[in-house]
């Protein structure tokens, strides 16, 4: 679905998909058919909507994607594999193998970034390939993750921690604390966002450090999260309500 910022008639851009999230560029939207062993998609439409193209069939628990200018970027966590493709699709190029439960991913202008939900660890890779570097261990079920130009974030639902690492490696710290069940994460060049998805809220802290600052609470099941220059977004999910929410960041 898409929908104006400032709100109006929803249109339908896709029907009888399973999409897990979704990614944009000038033309077209992504998204990932999040099924089976071998079931899963990656899929295209215009962003005015149309007929849907299935740019790779037969996934192993796809999650993602994630865009740059050439390629879509994706991971299989059904085995454990990060892949890219061009966008127009084509054979797959298999960035990295043998990981423990890919799940979000993001990229750079250089890097993959994704956490393994599994093993607890944060990893990157070259986009042209090579071999996987650990950015972060212990990090019981890390399940979102953002980068910008100098580190690399992610949330610990279990953990209730929003935490960053420097892009190039280094010791993890410790952004927020104490938060119920972070899920989503994104970041801005002053501030990172997360959803606290038990408490229901949408919250923030200085990339510096610092106490966080509440933008909205009594969210039912808060969980997709998106920034614009002035807006933070999200979508809720259970109790009836279904609603596509923005606040002022």
């Amino acid at each position: 679905m898409s929908v104006p910022i400032l709100g109006g008639s929803p249109t339908t851009l896709a029907t009888g998909q399973s999409p897990y999230s979704i990614s944009v560029n000038a033309t077209n939207v992504y998204w990932t058919n999040n099924l089976g062993a071998n079931t899963g998609s990656v899929r295209s439409v215009p962003l005015g909507g149309g007929t849907p193209t299935t740019l790779e069939a037969a996934q192993n628990v796809p999650y993602g994607p994630a865009l740059n200018a050439t390629n879509i970027i994706w991971a299989n966590a059904g085995d454990g594999t990060v892949l890219k493709a061009p966008l127009a699709g084509g054979t797959p190029t298999t960035l990295a193998s043998g990981q423990s439960g890919p799940t979000t991913i993001v990229v750079d202008s250089t890097s993959a970034y994704w956490a393994n939900e599994t093993d607890g660890t944060v990893r990157k890779v070259a986009l042209g390939g090579g071999t996987p570097t650990t950015l972060a261990t212990g990090q019981g079920n890390p399940f979102s993750i953002a980068v910008d130009a100098t580190r690399v974030y992610w949330t610990n639902p279990n953990g209730g921690t929003v935490m960053a690492v420097p892009i190039g490696g280094g010791t993890p710290v410790a952004l927020a604390t104490g938060e119920n069940y972070p899920v989503a994460v994104a970041v801005d060049a002053t501030s990172v966002y997360w959803i606290s998805q038990r408490a229901g809220t949408v919250m923030k802290a200085p990339l510096g450090g610092g106490s966080p600052v509440t933008l909205a609470s009594g969210q039912s099941f808060p969980l997709g999260l998106a920034l614009d220059a002035s807006c933070v977004y999200w979508t809720t999910a259970v109790g009836g309500t279904g609603t596509v929410m923005k606040v002022a960041k």
